[in-house]
Formats: structure tokens, C-alpha cells, sequence
């Protein structure tokens, strides 16, 4: 967290503390401000916020040593498909979950980054006296490929004839080879949005993820 803060991204982090069972308390300052809309997605500083962070070396070396080790795409579609029984089953996602093993991407080397895991516009908090938007609640961080994040914000909120300028505004050239990364990960993200909320229970959530994945294919 501390390594975070000092990108900027997240709010100054009073202090840390491990505990016995080896967990990490950290304490933040008090910040008036609210969490974003989905219509608040939009916002640039979502792009820059992002792009800080998937570019930033310094936080790649920093989780290494913590012994942070990188999670592969097809790790991530095989944790949350052993997790949800309802993934299995359906006939609709168990096609979906068929196709995607079909297609699973590439991750070079020198594509791994830090990446949030949970970027849903809830994690996202705006600062109402200044207007700055920070991204928060970090216990989902990994190290694996920018799109777990940057597919989740495209699939979710942006319109799709806005996804190239979206990509580029975020410094990545919309080729054929990351569109095709955009829909793969944009999948995942529903499956990992639809696995989240039956694990608690919230079966509107649910219906309305794979309203929304049925929409994006």
C-alpha cells in the first residue's frame, strides 16, 4: 500500500501494521468524498489513474519481492470457474467458459504489471473538494496483464464505439491482436463479477452481469 500511495493512486497511507496471522493493517486519512456512478467511469483521470499504474516498473519489483507471483489468464478463468458451481452448470456460461479456453492470450514477459483486480466504480472514490478520483481498496492486487483492469472499466461502462479512443487515451494503440484481448477479458470480467455476487447471495447482481455479458458478445 505504502508503494501504491507513493504513485499517487491511492491516499496517503497513515501507517502499516502485520499483524500475527501475517496480514497487513494500513490506516488512510478521513477524505470528503463520494464513490463514482457507473456514469462516472468516463472520467479521464480513470485513464490516467490506470495507466500510472500499469506502467509503473517500480511497483512490478516492489510485489515481486513480496513474493507476489504473476497469475496467467487462463489461472484466472479456471480459479473462478472451480469456485462457482453455477458456471459449470449453466449452459449459456459453461459455453462461454468452453470458447474462451479456446482462446486463451497471450501475456509476454514484459507485459506483466500490477494490476488492481477489482475496478468496479464502487473501488473508485472522488475527493470533493479537490476532484480527485482515487482507486481503492487494494485487496485484490495482482501481478498479470493491464486488460484484467482496463477490459472491466471497456465491458462495463464505455460505450464500444468508444473503446479505440478509450485505448488511446490510455496510451494503447487499439490493434487487432489487444480488441482481441478486450473481448476475452471483458468476458472474464462478467464471469468474475457473476462468480463474486452468487458467493454472496446477490442474485439481481447476478442476472443483471449476465444481462450484460449476453450484451457484449
Amino acid at each position: 500500500m505504502p508503494s501504491i500511495y507513493l504513485e499517487g493512486i491511492t491516499p496517503k497511507v497513515l501507517w502499516t501494521k502485520r499483524t500475527a496471522e501475517g496480514d497487513t493493517l494500513s490506516a488512510q486519512p478521513w477524505i470528503d468524498g463520494h464513490t463514482l456512478s457507473p456514469e462516472d467511469m468516463e472520467d479521464r483521470q480513470i485513464n490516467h489513474i490506470l495507466s500510472h499504474l500499469h506502467d509503473s516498473k517500480k511497483l512490478v519489483e516492489s510485489y515481486k519481492k513480496l513474493g507476489s507471483q504473476i497469475v496467467l489468464p487462463e489461472q484466472l478463468l479456471e480459479d473462478c470457474v472451480r469456485n462457482t458451481e453455477a458456471l459449470q452448470t449453466n449452459h449459456f456460461l459453461s459455453g462461454i467458459i468452453e470458447e474462451m479456453r479456446k482462446e486463451i492470450p497471450e501475456i509476454k514477459n514484459e507485459e506483466v504489471v500490477v494490476v488492481h483486480g477489482d475496478v468496479n466504480h464502487k473501488n473508485w472514490l472522488v475527493d470533493d473538494n479537490s476532484g480527485k478520483i482515487y482507486l481503492v481498496d487494494w485487496d485484490t492486487v495482482f501481478l498479470s496483464d493491464s486488460m484484467v483492469d482496463m477490459a472491466h472499466v471497456l465491458s462495463h461502462y464505455i460505450k464500444p464505439t468508444n473503446w479505440s479512443l478509450w485505448l488511446m487515451t490510455s496510451g494503447v494503440r487499439p490493434r487487432s491482436d489487444i480488441m482481441e484481448k478486450v473481448a476475452w477479458y471483458g468476458k472474464l470480467s462478467f464471469l468474475r463479477q457473476i462468480s463474486e455476487y452468487l458467493s454472496r447471495g446477490k442474485m439481481k447482481e447476478v442476472n443483471q452481469e449476465i444481462l450484460g455479458l449476453r450484451k457484449f458478445l
